[in-house]
C-alpha cells in the first residue's frame, strides 16, 4: 500500500474517530504541517457529508420506486377521487422518510462519544483585534497559527495575562493536550475571580467544556454545556443546541 492510500485510510479513520490518541496526535501534527494533507481532509469531510445526503435521497427514491411497482402490480379497480388516491400514498412516503430520518438520528445518538462531540464542535479560537488584545510574542504566534510555538513559549511566562492564558490553553487544546488546557482554563477563571474581572469568561466556559469532553470527562462538561444551552444571551448558545446536549447526556451516568 502506497503512502497516499495509507494517508487516505488514516484520514477516514480520523473523521470517524477510530484512531487512538497516539495515532490521532501524529496525524493531527501532519495535517497542520502539510497543507495538501489538510486539503485532502477537507475534501474527504465534504465527500462524507455528501454521501450521507445522497444516501438519504437514494433511500427515499427507492421507497418511491417500490411503491410505484406495488401500485402497478395491483389489479384494476374503480378509480377513487384524486385526493383519496393521493392521501394514503403521501402518508406512506412521509412515514418512510420519517423512519429513515429516525434511523439516522438513532445512529448519531448511539455512535456518539465525548471525543466525537469535541471534534464536531471544536474550532480554534479566532483572535479579533476589536477585543483590545495586546500584542506579545505569544499572541503574535497564536495569530499566525503557530500553535507549536505558543505551546513552547507558554511555560516560560512568569505572569501570563488573561489573554495569554486563554490563547495558551487553546493552543494546548488544539494539540489535543486536554488535561493541560483544562488546568490553564481553570487558572484563568480563578484569575478573573481574584481580580473581579471577566476576561474571556464565556469563551473560557465553552472551550473548558470541550476540553472536558476530549479528556473523557463528560460528567464534568455537562453542567457547563447545560448552562450555555439555557442562556440565550451566551456567546456560544447557538453552538450548544438541544441535539448536541441530548447526546452529551448519554454519558451522564457512565
Amino acid at each position: 500500500m502506497n503512502d497516499n492510500s495509507t494517508n487516505s485510510d488514516l484520514l477516514v479513520q480520523y473523521l470517524d474517530g477510530e484512531l487512538n490518541k497516539e495515532q490521532h496526535d501524529a496525524l493531527q501534527k501532519k495535517i497542520q504541517e502539510d497543507s495538501a494533507l489538510a486539503q485532502k481532509l477537507d475534501s474527504l469531510r465534504l465527500a462524507k457529508d455528501s454521501l450521507k445526503s445522497y444516501g438519504l435521497k437514494t433511500r427515499i427514491h427507492n421507497i418511491h420506486a417500490e411503491m410505484m411497482q406495488e401500485d402497478n402490480n395491483k389489479p384494476l379497480v374503480k378509480k377513487p377521487g384524486v385526493l383519496a388516491k393521493m392521501l394514503p400514498y403521501t402518508l406512506r412516503i412521509a412515514a418512510s422518510v420519517l423512519v429513515v430520518i429516525g434511523i439516522s438520528f438513532l445512529y448519531q445518538y448511539y455512535s456518539a462519544s465525548p471525543e466525537k462531540l469535541f471534534e464536531e464542535n471544536f474550532q480554534a479560537f479566532d483572535v479579533h483585534e476589536s477585543r483590545g488584545s495586546v500584542s506579545t510574542t505569544l499572541t503574535n504566534a497564536y495569530k499566525a497559527g503557530d500553535m507549536k510555538l505558543v505551546i513552547q513559549q507558554y511555560p516560560a511566562l512568569k505572569n501570563p495575562t488573561a489573554e495569554e492564558n486563554f490563547l495558551g490553553a487553546n493552543a494546548f487544546l488544539n494539540n489535543h493536550q486536554a488535561a493541560k488546557a483544562i488546568d490553564i482554563f481553570l487558572a484563568l477563571q480563578q484569575q478573573n475571580k481574584n481580580n473581579s474581572t471577566h476576561y474571556f469568561e464565556e469563551d473560557t466556559e465553552y472551550y473548558l467544556a470541550l476540553a472536558y469532553l476530549l479528556n473523557s470527562q463528560p460528567q464534568t462538561a455537562l453542567p457547563i454545556l447545560e448552562k450555555i444551552n439555557h442562556d440565550k444571551n451566551h456567546a456560544y448558545h447557538k453552538k450548544i443546541n438541544s441535539w448536541f446536549l441530548t447526546r452529551a447526556k448519554r454519558f451522564q451516568a457512565k
